[in-house]
């Protein structure tokens, strides 16, 4: 791992590696907010289902068996909350808990698991 230190130690090696994070960044961020508004890949699935049941409901009336398929209307994919529709959401969730997380734990281990140099000398 010398190389990695050595590489870490040289400004313009680290200046260079903030640019490619930084790009990186945007790039997912870009891409969180396509995903969102892109049609679902379950869309196909649910046009193909609907085949199916409609020949499950034509064998079924052949052999006079009630078959009975709910199938959502439109077939339309809805999030359980409201704020899950925001592009990008869980994103900025992830970051913001995981940000006070750290600042948690940090608070914990000097209030709390940190002691004086002198305390075990007393």
């Amino acid at each position: 791992m010398w190389f990695l230190e050595k590489w870490l130690e040289n400004p313009k090696i680290v200046k260079k590696l903030n640019y490619v994070l930084y790009a990186a960044l945007v790039i997912v961020c870009i891409l969180g907010v396509a995903v969102h508004f892109a049609e679902p890949a379950e869309h196909e699935a649910a046009v193909e289902h609907d085949e199916v049941a409609e020949e499950h409901e034509e064998v079924a009336a052949e052999h006079e068996v009630v078959v009975e398929h709910e199938v959502p209307a439109g077939h339309e994919e809805h999030a359980p909350f409201a704020f899950e529709q925001i592009p990008v959401f869980s994103a900025i969730f992830g970051f913001v808990i995981c940000a006070l997380l750290g600042l948690g734990a940090k608070a914990y281990g000097h209030n709390v698991v940190m002691k004086e140099e002198d305390y075990y000398d007393r």
